[in-house]
């Protein structure tokens, strides 16, 4: 095993990247006054677009007039059943946007006490006071956002606001991968979307002897092969050394461990099922190792932006505020055509 590449990479990523003028040209900032518009979490499948207080940053925070947020897995979930969430509130935790100085800025939205074991081994991920920016506290889905100064990375100057969104799910990848050890063997990768995909470029970027992605979608699975992939369908069999959940279905979850061959490493990512069933005699007889990973050290974080540069802005779809919900309905549904939506909240 080796380490994944850290020279060449922003500029490898800066010759694949599309260019358009959404690169340098913000949205203009919200009228200066109390209220702004916001996508508020009301309940279980119930969003409402509504006029909210505008947030005052707390000392040592800024205000991020929001470019554009995220939308993927997790608020699918939430909208489902908000769970972990406060109701209401606002999500969103993929969060691009500017500054009152005219910088470009990224939200890394993981908060951690930043004082425990974890935190300062640099794995704040696994503390036991995390929160995320539009899990536990209000998000991206609004015309601004309050967070503290220090989550904020400027974002390289050529990277346009559509690959900035990349930006989050890759940075869960490139934890997942590291957490795997840097692997060159055969991979399965289930899930296409902003996970699986950047489960792609870490593999490409390290040369892995394979690259073998499933999803449902065309589309994804296309922006994949872009990517790296060097197999793709809607299911996949044989055996492969490392395998990676990015979906969480008790379906999906059964398959990877399947397509995990003895000695093997399984890696899950996704939280769309709340139960992991084993058959234990045969996991313990085939000796394959089992692994959870969730999000990203600040580090990885910076990483997953600087991959993001190697997606086609053209994978995103912006929406209005009373798109989104239509939209999150479609995913539960079944529908995963489009390879990353954003909602664009100032325009």
């Amino acid at each position: 095993m080796t380490a994944m590449p850290r020279g060449g990479v922003r500029e490898g990523a800066r010759d694949m990247m599309e260019r358009n003028g959404s690169a340098t040209t913000p949205t203009s900032h919200p009228a200066p006054g109390t209220s702004m518009r916001a996508l508020v979490l009301e309940g279980p499948r119930r969003l409402s677009a509504r006029s909210v207080p505008m947030p005052r940053p707390a000392p040592g925070g800024v205000l991020v007039t929001v470019e554009l947020a995220g939308l993927g897995g997790s608020e699918c979930a939430g909208y489902a059943a908000p769970g972990i969430r406060p109701v209401p509130s606002i999500m969103g935790h993929g969060i691009i946007g500017t500054v009152a100085d005219g910088r470009r800025v990224a939200v890394n939205p993981l908060r951690s006490c930043r004082q425990c074991r974890d935190c300062r081994s640099g794995q704040p991920q696994r503390c036991a006071a995390w929160s995320m920016i539009g899990v536990q506290t209000d998000g991206g889905c609004a015309q601004a956002v309050a967070v503290p100064e220090d989550a904020l990375e400027e974002l390289p100057g050529d990277l346009t606001w559509e690959q900035a969104a990349f930006a989050e799910p890759f940075a869960n990848a490139v934890h997942a991968w590291e957490l795997a050890g840097n692997p060159r063997d055969r991979i399965a990768i289930l899930g296409a979307g902003g996970l699986g995909l950047g489960l792609v470029v870490c593999a490409a970027v390290t040369h892995s002897e394979s690259i073998t992605i499933a999803d449902l979608s065309a589309n994804r699975l296309a922006a994949a092969v872009a990517l790296g992939a060097t197999e793709t369908g809607t299911a996949i069999a044989g055996h492969y050394d490392f395998v990676f959940d990015t979906v969480g279905s008790a379906e999906t979850r059964r398959a990877a461990l399947e397509l995990t061959r003895p000695g093997g490493t399984c890696i899950l990512l996704g939280f769309a099922a709340p139960l992991l069933e084993i058959e234990a005699g045969r996991f313990i007889r085939s000796e394959r190792r089992l692994l959870g990973s969730f999000a990203y050290s600040d580090r990885e974080f910076r990483s997953g932006l600087e991959l993001a540069a190697r997606c086609s802005p053209d994978w995103v779809e912006s929406l209005a505020f009373d798109e989104v919900e239509p939209f999150l309905k479609r995913c539960l549904a079944g529908d995963f055509s489009i390879v990353k939506a954003v909602l664009r909240p100032n325009r």
